[in-house]
């Protein structure tokens, strides 16, 4: 009587889950997510601010300054380019705080949009301003005016005026969804499951108990 040959073994599979990752509990990840929320609170926030003062300094600084000394030609072209260049590092900036939320890594992106709808509308708006006023300014420049003749056009000062409120609204729109984007809850799984099963996640209801909805109660930038 021959006995039968073992089976071969196995080859390893690279799409096996990890013991590591399979034996993760529900604490340790919202842990995980915890410290992400406060690495962004420190890391993020810092930058964007930076840069929020960096612009600070060019708009109370690019229409009234004269810089004899150097090429005036490559100076107005350098700096329409740089406060373009910042303002669009703050809303990528923006942008990844945003794609660190438990809900864009899961693909549900349309509650975010739905509450920072005003940030994604006031980067564009205010971008585009700063370009066009940078524009004309540069042209004026270009054909001989000097900065402080620019103040002697209605229009110009119209333009300026316009531009210097809505920067006030774009910095305070932008401190205020970073103080918004620092709840811990908005990075945590077991949260949003607990939400999301109940089915009051998207509705923004509060659910009885202890269970509520971040982007509800203060996470969001409406």
């Amino acid at each position: 009587h021959r006995c039968a040959a073992p089976p071969p073994p196995q080859p390893f599979s690279k799409s096996r889950p990890s013991l590591a990752l399979a034996s993760r509990s529900p604490v340790e990840s919202d842990t995980r997510h915890f410290k992400m929320g406060y690495g962004l609170m420190l890391g993020y926030p810092l930058f964007l601010m930076a840069l929020n003062v960096l612009d600070l300094l060019m708009n109370s600084s690019f229409e009234y300054d004269e810089f004899e000394e150097v090429d005036q030609e490559i100076v107005v072209i350098l700096f329409v380019l740089l406060q373009t260049f910042v303002q669009i590092f703050a809303f990528i900036t923006m942008f990844l705080m945003l794609s660190n939320t438990y809900l864009f890594q899961v693909g549900i992106i349309g509650p975010l949009i739905t509450n920072f709808k005003l940030t994604f509308a006031i980067h564009p708006i205010y971008m585009a301003m700063t370009c066009l006023l940078g524009v004309y300014r540069a042209g004026q420049q270009l054909s001989g005016l000097r900065a402080r003749e620019l103040w002697d056009s209605e229009v110009y000062i119209a333009a300026s005026l316009i531009h210097k409120l809505m920067a006030v609204i774009y910095y305070y729109n932008n401190m205020n969804t970073v103080m918004k984007l620092g709840d811990a809850s908005l990075y945590s799984k077991s949260a949003w499951v607990q939400l999301f099963s109940q089915g009051n996640a998207v509705s923004g209801t509060m659910v009885s108990g202890t269970t509520r909805n971040p982007l509800q109660d203060g996470a969001g930038a409406s």
